[in-house]
């Protein structure tokens, strides 16, 4: 997979199709975690009545909660807020596909925020070395099965086969140094396409991947963090905006090996000539 990374510094906000938004019915979705941490209980997800929120309650493994639709072609929005119990990994997968937590194939995109830095070592099933998991909001490649240091780490480590880990790729614009706040609403909009990926928090523009990825579901993801809950998620079938065309790569980040990245610049090209 080859992918080109841009940031955007400047506010921006999703309005095309928003009157067309779908709200999305939780009580379809499905539950599928990693193996359990020695030491931590088995993630419990609650769909709220009606359908329209989802809660974690457990400080446990990694953990998703995943659509029964694929991703390509949507843009969805919706509500993310976590407890002040604990200050660790709150968010979402684009690409996971059923069975993920056991496929040595896996291949799929993380964001995810860490409310502050912290350093630890897991137990089994995780042999991989233990390190520092940092605050703030990034977007990471996962490949194959990561353990759970692999994931707290965004590294690929010793311990699990060499094509299993998770690779960071970028930091969040103006999120990449700053963790959530306890008790907040977060409004999180994903456009998702085979070669690009938009990513706005609270109507600011977060990240823009350009690539070439693999479909699969929406999902939230949770990692040693109680009482999430994400709320009032809707969705569009949509396009990106007509016009942008990313510039040429300067350097590029490719497959499972992942030997090199760069930050892109990108612009918008006016939809009809002056």
């Amino acid at each position: 997979m080859q992918v080109r990374l841009t940031l955007f510094l400047t506010a921006a906000c999703f309005v095309a199709g928003a009157a067309n938004a779908a709200p999305i019915d939780l009580a379809t979705w499905t539950a599928e975690s990693y193996q359990v941490i020695n030491g931590h209980p088995n993630s419990v997800w609650t769909v709220a009545s009606g359908g329209t929120s989802v809660s974690q309650s457990v400080n446990g493994q990694p953990t998703m909660f995943y659509s029964d639709f694929t991703a390509f072609g949507t843009k969805v929005t919706g509500n993310i807020r976590s407890g002040g119990a604990d200050d660790d990994y709150i968010g979402f997968a684009l690409g996971f596909r059923p069975g993920d937590s056991a496929n040595l194939a896996a291949n799929y995109l993380l964001v995810d925020w860490k409310q502050a830095t912290q350093t630890n070592d897991f137990g089994l099933p995780s042999t991989s070395p233990g390190g520092a998991a940092l605050l703030g909001l990034a977007i990471s490649q996962v490949t194959g099965i990561p353990d759970a240091d692999e994931f707290w780490q965004h590294a690929n480590l010793a311990g699990t086969p060499a094509s299993s880990g998770v690779q960071e790729l970028a930091r969040a614009a103006t999120l990449g140094s700053t963790g959530w706040s306890p008790n907040t609403d977060y409004t999180f909009t994903f456009d998702f396409g085979p070669n690009d990926l938009e990513v706005f928090v609270n109507g600011f523009k977060q990240f823009d991947i350009t690539g070439s990825f693999a479909n699969g579901t929406m999902a939230f993801y949770n990692f040693s963090q109680p009482n999430v809950t994400y709320s009032a998620f809707d969705v569009v079938a949509g396009s990106f905006p007509p016009g942008e065309v990313p510039e040429p790569a300067t350097l590029a980040l490719f497959g499972a090996g992942l030997v090199g990245l760069a930050l892109l610049r990108r612009h918008r090209k006016a939809a009809t000539s002056a």
